[in-house]
């Protein structure tokens, strides 16, 4: 009963995670008003990295060779991702369909994998694959048949996610690897490289808005620093399938909180497109695997039924 319990709860921690990252879209929206991609990033990951130095110093002062170059190859990644999907925000991607472009890369991280470690993706992520680019299509393509740029860099932003979760996948593994550390140090990597990009760009901001500097810190303290923390620890109590499943909700809240606090119109042509993508990640996720074991559980009953018919039959008989 008790393990029940804490499974439950760790569950609840994964959707208050969902809750977390799906309102991101819209703060970082907001955010753009005022500061450039580059600058929000660099101040959420800075406040996040601080955050968790503090908290796994002990373990963080004795980084190995290994575990940096491991870290720094995630780092470079998950800074594509977060880079590129601001940019997308700035260049004109609402929040909503942000929400739900993002989500892809949880179907392109099987073909990844069979590209780079040549693991053959199994037919559900196939299935999974063609119902996100259907997906796609109704939320991105518009009138013209034309993809917006920011819808583009976003879909590309999904991509560097996508590597950074093959990579994570595989690093994580290693046992000369601590995983606490792995994430501090991809944290870290970002908030840098992030520095490094507002640097070249020139993209200090002239003025300081408050909302805008309230959002940076909230991405930083809650989205980036806690989520995480939350993300590591309800891993260890709840198995893979679930927690993917309950973390791919995010861009359900995404939408719902983009549409309540932002004021974004659905259309029936978007909201199909996001059905369309939501039902390719669970496909991708779960392998159906809630609907396999119904059907077992079905035939189990009906096997039993057929064995007791045929019992009495054969005692009717022999009577």
């Amino acid at each position: 009963m008790k393990n029940n319990n804490k499974e439950i709860f760790y569950k609840l921690c994964l959707v208050l995670c969902s809750v977390i990252w799906g309102s991101t879209f819209v703060v970082i929206k907001d955010a753009t008003n005022t500061m450039s991609s580059g600058f929000i990033n660099a101040g959420r990951f800075t406040i996040a990295t601080a955050i968790l130095l503090i908290v796994y110093f002990k373990k963080i002062k004795n980084i190995n060779k290994s575990e940096l170059k491991h870290g720094i190859m995630m780092g470079i990644s998950l800074f594509g991702g977060y880079y590129l999907q601001v940019l997308g925000m700035e260049y004109g991607s609402t929040a909503g369909k942000c929400a739900f472009l993002a989500a892809t890369f949880c179907v392109m991280v099987p073909f990844l994998s069979w590209v780079v470690f040549k693991r053959t993706p199994d037919k559900y992520s196939v299935i999974a694959a063609i119902l996100c680019i259907i997906g796609v299509a109704l939320v991105s393509v518009e009138k013209n048949a034309t993809i917006t740029l920011g819808d583009a860099i976003i879909l590309i932003s999904a991509f560097f996610y996508a590597v950074n979760i093959m990579l994570t996948s595989e690093f994580s593994s290693n046992e000369q690897n601590d995983a606490t550390v792995l994430a501090f140090l991809q944290i870290a990597v970002v908030a840098v490289l992030s520095w490094i990009t507002v640097g070249i760009k020139g993209e200090m901001p002239q003025v300081y808005h408050t909302r805008a500097i309230m959002g940076v810190i909230y991405l930083g303290v809650f989205a980036t620093a806690l989520c995480l923390l939350i993300q590591v620890i309800g891993l260890k109590h709840i198995n893979s399938t679930s927690a993917s499943i309950i973390l791919s909700l995010e861009s359900v809240f995404g939408v719902m909180i983009s549409v309540v606090f932002y004021n974004e119109v659905i259309t029936s042509k978007l909201l199909a497109g996001f059905t369309i993508i939501f039902i390719g990640i669970i496909v991708c996720e779960t392998k159906l695997s809630f609907i396999k074991d119904k059907i077992g559980i079905k035939k189990s009953i009906e096997g039993k039924d057929r064995i007791k018919e045929d019992y009495f039959d054969n005692k009717n008989t022999a009577i």
